[in-house]
């Protein structure tokens, strides 16, 4: 964890510190593991990012202005491998080729920014992204540490350097580590790395010039393209249903742990079973595809539909996630494939042993929500009232989790999937507010669950979230806080609602759902709000953060974080502070603490605890109306903009008709 604040006996008390929390017979003992850092450039906003390893044994340190090791540049961010012992070793050896010019506060920041991007389990091969000067176009490559050596992993088939540079996995900004999917972009033992890169037109399609492709970098020394056409869907010969096989760019979206299994998708026709194309009347059609390393084979998913459409009339929106053997793939398409299924609407489905079932159809985003999307819009995912984030490439705003072995799947919607009224209890019929609820799906049983659902049959009084609500960033490209145990019998989520007799109702509290009812985790205290940071594999020991004074030890306003424990708790007389008492440990009340999840590249957390339901002036109808107006002028395609347009209109204007279930309303202010 981060605080904002410093413990005694920390040394990096000018930028957010870091600590190593560790359990005995006697309590928790809090450890400083940050360096000592300098006061930073003026004007400028540095930062210091960590990344563990499973047992927290180890850690990729992000550090700006500081010579920790030997050899290390000066003036500049640099990564270096903390060890169990506390020593450092660099891992981005660059040398500027002239220091950051005079008067450049941000220089430091915005240039030679080198970016976590994964490591094997052992920390031998540690993968890291470095943007380049603007002298040098700003290009980002892509380099692997191992012993003290860095080779460059940015390499295409044909021996050659991408001009335009790689990022691992599905991508990844230097500047703030955050980007798209990076889980297994390097695999367990290291000797596979994959990677996104513009392909030069060489084989094994030459059409492929200039399209973003997907690469396997395998033992430093080859590259293979993953999403190269399979016999049978090579241009010079297309066999395909639709014979169109002209090239498309790939997108990564998971891997299995070990790298045997790589799933990605592609407009492209890339086998002889895939009947979306350049050509087809969809232009948004898209495949989903699964590639062996192993035996080169390339398998289109959704030819193993038993729906009399068929894949020809389906396109999938994105992949919700995977087992870590990868023999399980979550993922929403936009049409039918499976019995129940609804065409032209976002079902999610589960593969396994080729075939494809059927779980719910979810909330697609609405016009104004498309272009917040579209646009790059940052809190789009934290307000809008669909289920895209079920789906979404940006795994920090995700909300869904898959148990490592894949049986199990918890995720969001806005519909009611089980028969539940979603409707907030405090919405009107001029402006229905229909709440997120959290379901668990049983790819054993294949029953669907809604877990957070009152039992009383209430009616919500806001959203649930899985683990903390989505303003709290839980997530990160390399690590999701664990909302089901490993076995999927416990699944952990935060609600205002009342889901146990005698609770008071309005403030998010932490849930486990254990044995088919909902059980209280955190404090019962009215106002005091709670907010869910991680779980053991096993459910045993839940961790939460809240103002709520829950042990004797435990008293002030500020933050603390708990351990709910089974069957846990200490002796009276054990001793649960740091290494110094009280008050004393800090050295500031401000600013509260901040909780990132394990292995976060990026220390945004869960931040400053609002109270629940903080009171905010409400923008007028008008005014909201013509910030969504303004938001559509923004989208390329005309057809976009209109559909846009129509249904901000339908929001925000002043007679806007209610709307159905369907289409819920983005009517609650963002939290």
């Amino acid at each position: 964890m981060t605080v904002g604040a410093s413990f005694a006996g920390a040394e990096g008390n000018e930028l957010a510190n870091a600590y190593l929390a560790s359990r005995s017979a006697a309590g928790w003992q809090t450890t400083p593991i940050s360096p000592p850092t300098p006061q930073a450039p003026a004007n400028s906003s540095p930062s210091v990012a960590y990344a563990f390893s499973t047992d927290l044994t180890q850690a990729i340190v992000r550090v700006p202005l500081q010579q920790l090791a030997e050899g290390a540049p000066a003036g500049v961010y640099n990564l270096y491998l903390r060890d169990p012992e506390g020593r450092y070793s660099l891992v981005s050896p660059r040398t500027l080729a002239e220091p950051p010019r005079s008067g450049c506060a941000k220089c430091f920041e915005e240039e030679d920014v080198p970016a976590f991007a994964g490591a094997s389990a052992d920390f031998r091969h540690v993968l890291f992204e470095e943007l380049g000067t603007a002298a040098e176009g700003g290009i980002e490559d892509l380099y692997e540490a191992e012993g003290g050596e860095v080779h460059m992993v940015g390499v295409l088939p044909d021996g050659t350097i991408p001009p335009r540079g790689a990022k691992p996995g599905a991508g990844i900004s230097a500047a703030d580590g955050h980007g798209g999917e990076l889980e297994h972009a390097i695999s367990e033992d290291g000797s596979r790395v994959l990677f996104e890169a513009e392909a030069d037109g060489g084989e094994p399609d030459p059409l492929q010039d200039g399209k973003l492709e997907l690469y396997d970098r395998l033992g430093g020394s080859s590259t293979v393209e993953v999403s190269a056409p399979a016999p049978g869907a090579e241009p010079e010969h297309c066999e395909t249903p639709e014979h169109d096989c002209e090239a498309q760019e790939a997108r990564f979206w998971a891997a299995s742990a070990d790298g045997a299994a790589v799933f990605f998708t592609s407009k492209a026709a890339l086998t002889r079973e895939s009947y979306v194309g350049g050509q087809v009347a969809d232009p948004k059609g898209t495949d989903l595809y699964r590639y062996d390393p192993e035996s080169g084979a390339l398998t289109n998913l959704l030819a193993a539909a038993d729906s009399g459409a068929g894949p020809a009339s389906a396109s999938v929106l994105g992949v919700v996630g995977t087992s870590e053997d990868g023999s399980y793939v979550y993922f929403v398409a936009d049409g039918a494939l499976a019995a129940g299924a609804k065409s032209d609407e976002p079902n999610l489905y589960v593969w396994h042993d080729g075939a494809i079932a059927y779980i719910a159809t979810l909330q697609e985003p609405d016009g104004e929500e498309e272009a917040d999307i579209e646009n790059g819009d940052s809190s789009v995912s934290f307000s809008f009232h669909s289920d895209f984030a079920d789906w979404t490439g940006r795994p920090t705003e995700s909300q869904a989790y898959v148990t490592p072995d894949g049986r199990h799947l918890a995720f969001m919607s806005v519909r009611s999937l089980t028969g539940y009224d979603n409707e907030d209890a405090q919405g009107t019929a001029e402006a229905p507010v229909l709440d997120h609820e959290v379901f668990e799906y049983s790819a054993e049983t294949g029953q669907l669950v809604c877990v957070s659902c009152d039992p009383s049959g209430a009616r919500p009084l806001g959203s649930s979230f899985l683990g903390a609500e989505l303003t709290e960033r839980a997530s990160t490209s390399f690590h999701q806080p664990r909302s089901l145990s490993d076995d999927g019998s416990r699944l952990f989520f935060t609600s205002p609602d009342p889901l146990v007799a005698g609770l008071p109702g309005g403030v998010d509290k932490v849930f486990e759902y254990e044995e088919g009812e909902p059980r209280l985790i955190s404090g019962a205290a009215g106002g005091m709000r709670a907010v869910f940071l991680d779980a053991s594999a096993s459910g045993d020991d839940v961790f939460f953060a809240t103002r709520e004074d829950l042990t004797p030890a435990s008293t002030g306003e500020l933050l603390k974080v708990y351990d709910a424990r089974v069957n846990g708790g200490f002796p009276a007389s054990a001793t649960t502070t740091a290494s110094c008492p009280g008050a004393a440990c800090l050295s500031g009340a401000e600013p509260p603490p901040t909780f990132p999840a394990p292995l976060s590249e990026s220390f945004i957390g869960a931040g400053n605890q609002q109270p629940a339901r903080a009171a905010a002036a409400s923008p007028t109808r008008e005014q909201l109306l013509k910030r969504a107006l303004a938001r559509c002028r923004k989208l390329a395609r005309r057809k976009r903009r209109a559909q846009c347009v129509s249904s901000a209109r339908r929001r925000y204007a002043p007679h806007a008709r209610r709307l159905s279930r369907a289409a819920p309303e983005r009517g609650q202010a963002r939290r």
